[in-house]
């Protein structure tokens, strides 16, 4: 027997030809994002390096179907654990024919609803009815597909925009690298809108452009926050305002102390454990990162350049000049 292709929700088209191709489709798809979130959150990363698990069966159950997240190749943790986090357990149904003669051993969809279809008319016809039909009994835009899913890591939504999503990922990594840096200057940064150009400009005072910029980084930013904190309850990608109070103890509160000073990310005293594992894994990442977005690559690789002199203030906000 045949073994049938595993397919998935956040792929378009469910399956691909061999696993290379689906690691590649996966790589761009929302998979992709959801394993690059999980690796920013605090609480996966302490459970990881301290060995304790979440006491939160809900975030303990996320966090043993996310398995090794230290590996920093996408295509290494999907093969060997995202590809069966993510497939679907069970096949969409298809439109069939009923056997008139066994409708007895017919299994019948709970959702469906069935019509009897006679071949003597225009296929046209036939096709403007049966839409018709279809306007009447099927949800349309409102059906969640999502919510029809057998995977054991469950995609919230269906309704998302890549780009956004992205965007968001990189305002929220940046702000935990550099959380004193003003928000407007993440923004410029990472050029969420190029349209908006404010180097050289002096203040608040001489351009409204800076509560524009400020006000739509920030957006990314606190909708980044909320997808990492709905995400430990396996819940992505969702933006469903979720903020952790002083009650969230994910670790119980014999290790609750150590768990905030591990992960603390908002300090000038000391550089939290947390936050030297950040830098050492994604510094050069943003860095180059914000190379690309500004069109840099080519200045920053002249080894005598003022860009390559000037970035690594240029990326902390000390200074906008950069060439």
């Amino acid at each position: 027997m045949k073994k049938q292709k595993p397919f998935f929700k956040g792929i378009l088209g469910f399956t691909r030809a061999d696993d290379e191709v689906l690691a590649k489709e996966a790589d761009a798809s929302i998979y992709r994002w959801w394993w690059e979130f999980m690796r920013l959150s605090p609480v996966f990363w302490y459970a990881r390096t301290r060995g304790i698990e979440p006491v939160d069966p809900k975030i303990a159950e996320t966090y043993s179907l996310v398995g090794d997240l230290s590996d920093d190749m996408f295509y290494r943790w999907w093969n060997t654990t995202g590809r069966y986090s993510f497939a679907e357990a069970k096949r969409p149904h298809k439109v069939e024919v009923l056997d008139l003669n066994n409708l007895d051993q017919h299994s019948f969809k709970e959702k469906a609803f069935y019509l009897e279809i006679p071949l003597t008319i225009r296929r046209e016809t036939i096709l403007k009815q049966v839409k018709k039909m279809l306007d009447e009994y099927h949800d349309g835009r409102s059906l969640d597909l999502a919510g029809t899913t057998s995977a054991k890591l469950k995609l919230f939504t269906k309704r998302y925009r890549l780009r956004t999503i992205e965007l968001e990922y990189w305002v929220l990594l940046y702000r935990m690298l550099y959380s004193k840096i003003e928000i407007w200057r993440i923004g410029d940064r990472l050029q969420i809108s190029p349209h908006l150009k404010i180097r050289g400009l002096h203040g608040w005072d001489e351009s409204p452009l800076f509560g524009r910029l400020s006000s739509i980084t920030g957006r990314y930013l606190y909708k980044a926050k909320f997808s990492l904190n709905n995400l430990v309850y396996g819940n992505f990608p969702n933006t469903t305002k979720l903020n952790f109070g002083d009650d969230f103890m994910p670790f119980g509160k014999k290790h609750h102390a150590d768990y905030l000073k591990a992960t603390e990310l908002d300090t000038k005293e000391f550089k939290s454990e947390f936050y030297l594992w950040l830098k050492e894994e994604y510094g050069n990442i943003l860095k180059h990162e914000v190379i690309k977005r500004n069109n840099l690559t080519g200045a920053y690789r002249m080894p005598d350049g003022k860009v390559r002199k000037r970035i690594p203030k240029f990326i902390s906000g000390e200074s906008d000049i950069i060439s």
